[in-house]
């Protein structure tokens, strides 16, 4: 019987980007924009400077940019700061299991860049480690919502071994040294959601990807059954939920990055709370209330949102990510979170503040059944003084296959990110270069203009 790791092997050898289907390299162009826009924007924040003053006092050579950053570093620490960059601001676009896919382009670009990869490898590359991401997430679904995993560490170590192991043309045999490896170093615990913590397990995730392909390459060994095998990476991180290899067999035959794809996502937040704060903002375009006559507000979600919820009101802008309340609060009285509503003037709002207060979490019973990770349905309901009520529900979220982003929203969104960081006409310029990325001869140009002075 075939390993898993060479299954993994055999598609990541044999994927062409030439027989590919026709939308994957304009979804992976679009991947790219949202990912180098909230990274750009990420890497300004607290967690990532921490890490990039970190590898700065190591003194590695200069090899790689680091994006948004004045420092170059090798390209393994280059990833973890990229990676910690990109999940800073939890505006990342979402993937089946949260933001599992978070280190595929993080450690890509430093690799591309040491390495001389073409715009046509790099979008092969990340195409391949989507789909090994997406097979990963259909073997075990409620990895993140019973298990308790961060889907962008652990699913996203072996991912982004699969990219860069595409990237780099690394043999078969070396591919399966390098899947096991990888099975090892996972990582992720759904507690430290709210906290530096969690973008740093997407920073360690590219990392470690990236080393276990330069340690496959160099004929470091492992177990070829370290996925499927007795006390391997399924039987360990799913001890207790329902798992099988079958999605294996469809790599290269179907492709999840065109279904069920991922979502872009409108707002900074956890994206398992965007239908309840959508819910809120429908309530507040279509009957818009007098914030003094509300007397509770109850916000209907499933089991897996309310497990992530934070319940008390932020005291940090991490936490304020994860706070139901603050976030449906604030929508009710400001419209859409954007960044700056995760600021300390954002939830230092009285007003926020006291109707945060009469909101009332609780397990919705039409979405009470619901455990898989990648779907979180919301209703907000607000009772009146005098016993008037208004409703509304929302179970598919803005950016999702079904409800797409249209191309003004994503370049809207890349520019807000990228502009502050690297200056609004770079920031156009950077964008119309990456919406042609499969197109362009060369990456050469590219990486100047993603470091910052």
């Amino acid at each position: 019987m075939t390993a898993c790791s060479e299954r993994l092997a055999d598609f990541i050898t044999g994927f062409d980007l030439a027989d590919a289907p026709a939308p994957l390299i304009g979804l992976a162009e679009t991947a790219f924009i949202d990912t180098l826009g909230v990274m750009l924007a990420g890497a300004q924040e607290p967690a990532a400077k921490l890490v990039a003053e970190m590898v700065a006092a190591q003194g590695d050579q200069p090899a790689a940019t680091v994006v948004g950053q004045r420092i170059r570093t090798s390209p393994e620490n280059a990833a973890l700061i990229n990676g910690t960059a990109t999940q800073a601001l939890d505006y990342d676009l979402s993937f089946m299991i949260g933001q599992s896919t978070a280190a595929l382009i993080p450690g890509l670009l430093p690799l591309a860049e040491t390495i001389g990869a073409t715009p046509r490898e790099l979008i092969a590359a990340y195409i391949v480690g989507n789909e090994v991401c997406g097979a990963l997430a259909r073997c075990f679904p409620t990895l993140s919502s019973d298990g308790g995993w961060h889907g962008a560490g652990v699913l996203g170590t072996i991912a982004a071994t699969a990219a860069m192991a595409k990237l780099t043309h690394l043999p078969r045999d070396a591919i399966v040294n390098a899947i096991g490896i990888a099975a090892s170093m996972p990582s992720g615990i759904s507690i430290n959601f709210g906290t530096m913590t969690k973008p740093l397990h997407a920073g360690l995730a590219a990392r470690n990807g990236m080393m276990a392909v330069f340690l496959g390459k160099k004929g470091f060994t492992a177990n070829a059954d370290a996925l499927e095998g007795k006390s391997g990476f399924f039987t360990t991180y799913a001890r207790g939920l329902d798992w099988t290899i079958k999605p294996f067999e469809d790599l290269g035959k179907t492709f999840t990055l065109i279904d069920p794809g991922y979502k872009i996502k409108p707002f900074a937040c956890g994206g398992l709370l965007h239908c309840t704060i959508e819910a809120a903002l429908g309530i507040r375009e279509d009957s818009p209330p007098s914030i003094d006559t509300i007397e509770r507000i109850i916000l209907g979600v499933g089991p897996h949102a309310k497990n992530r919820a934070i319940d008390p009101y932020p005291w940090s802008e991490d936490s304020a990510r994860f706070s139901l309340r603050y976030l449906v609060a604030y929508a009710l009285i400001h419209g859409a979170p954007m960044v700056s509503a995760f600021t300390e003037a954002g939830y230092g709002d009285d007003r926020v503040r006291a109707l945060a207060g009469l909101c009332i979490t609780e397990l919705d019973g039409e979405f009470a059944g619901i455990t898989g990770s990648g779907y979180s349905p919301g209703r907000v309901t607000l009772i009146m003084k005098g016993g008037s009520r208004l409703e509304k529900a929302v179970t598919v979220p803005t950016g999702t296959r079904s409800t797409p982003m249209g191309a003004d929203k994503i370049k809207e969104k890349f520019l807000s990110c990228a502009g502050p960081v690297i200056g609004p006409d770079e920031a156009a310029l950077l964008y119309k270069d990456l919406e042609g990325l499969g197109a362009r001869g060369s990456l050469d140009d590219l990486w100047p203009r993603l470091g910052t002075d």
